[in-house]
């Protein structure tokens, strides 16, 4: 009995005492933090993408000429652009600073068809490939000396 008697003696020492007991309580404090501003913007896809000449020489090139995408706002003015050919004549791509680029002729291969698009680019971005395409065909010349090329 004497173990109990201390507790209940202590127990007593306690409330007789009036000492409140102290609340528990945690908290934590950074000294440093970080704030980030969160925006969004978009690549709009060229509108237009032409061929700038019906049909030459193979040994040029296919040049294509293109209208730049709308920009301001959240819309984002490109760096710079993608063309890109595909198909049984061969593919490739370029990417050029303007509104203006060639399909090197010597990526397309006799007797095929390739279609073309444009993508417009910033930092690493890119939009959705042009709303309109166009196709290459390529074909043999007069004699069969020379390797020709359309654009439709």
């Amino acid at each position: 009995m004497k173990p109990f008697a201390l507790v209940l003696a202590a127990a007593l020492v306690v409330a007789v005492s009036g000492v409140p007991a102290a609340p528990a309580g945690a908290s934590w404090s950074r000294s440093s933090f970080t704030t980030v501003a969160v925006s969004s913007a978009t690549i709009n896809p060229v509108p237009a993408l032409s061929c700038s000449a019906a049909s030459g020489p193979l040994s040029g090139g296919v040049p294509f000429t293109w209208t730049a995408p709308a920009s301001g706002g959240s819309a984002l003015a490109p760096q710079s652009y993608t063309l890109t050919w595909s198909g049984a004549a061969g593919s490739g791509s370029v990417t050029v600073p303007g509104t203006d680029g060639t399909a090197n002729g010597a990526t397309l291969t006799l007797l095929g068809i390739a279609t073309v698009t444009v993508t417009a680019n910033f930092s690493g971005w890119t939009s959705a490939p042009s709303s309109q395409t166009r196709t290459i065909t390529t074909a043999l010349g007069t004699g069969g000396a020379v390797l020709l090329w359309t654009c439709a």
